[in-house]
C-alpha cells in the first residue's frame, strides 16, 4: 500500500464582515446569492492583506482586519476552481472610511453590494455558514 502523502490544494477566499450603522454590507454573486464581500488570498500575502486590499476594491472601503470570526469549507459544484472547496476565513473588520465606488464588474463577472439591517439579511438567499459568521461577529466588540 502506497502511503504517499498527497496535498490537497484549494483556494482560500477571505471575506469581510463590516458593520455600517448597524447593518451588514454584502455583495450578491454570479449565482444570485448574497454573500459577504472578499476576495482570493494572492500568493504571497497574509489573511489580513487580503481582506484589506479586497474591502477597497470590491467597495471602496478603508478598513482594518480586527480578528477572525470563521474558516469554513465551502463547496461550490459548478465552480472551475471551486468544486472540491474553497476555504472561506471571514473576519471581522472595522470601517475606517469610505473612500471609492463599488466594483460592479469584478473577476467574477457583475456584483451588486447592499446594506441590510441583521434581521433582513437572514432571511435572504445566502448560505447559513455566512449568517452563522455574521452572528458571531455581532457578539465581538471593535
Amino acid at each position: 500500500m502506497d502511503n504517499t502523502y498527497v496535498p490537497y490544494n484549494i483556494p482560500v477566499s477571505v471575506k469581510g464582515i463590516v458593520f455600517d450603522n448597524g447593518k451588514i454590507w454584502l455583495r450578491k454573486n454570479e449565482r444570485q446569492e448574497w454573500e459577504l464581500p472578499g476576495g482570493k488570498l494572492d500568493r504571497g500575502e497574509q489573511l489580513e492583506q487580503t481582506i484589506v486590499r479586497e474591502m477597497k476594491e470590491e467597495l471602496g472601503f478603508d478598513v482594518e482586519a480586527v480578528t477572525p470570526v470563521q474558516a469554513y469549507l465551502y463547496a461550490i459544484r459548478k465552480s472551475g476552481d471551486e468544486s472540491y472547496g474553497v476555504l472561506v476565513v471571514s473576519y471581522l473588520c472595522k470601517l475606517l472610511g469610505k473612500t471609492g465606488e463599488f466594483e460592479l464588474v469584478g473577476e467574477a463577472g457583475k456584483a451588486e453590494f447592499q446594506s441590510f439591517f441583521l434581521n433582513d439579511a437572514e432571511a435572504l438567499n445566502m448560505p447559513q455558514f455566512y449568517k452563522e459568521a455574521i452572528k458571531r461577529a455581532t457578539k465581538i466588540k471593535t
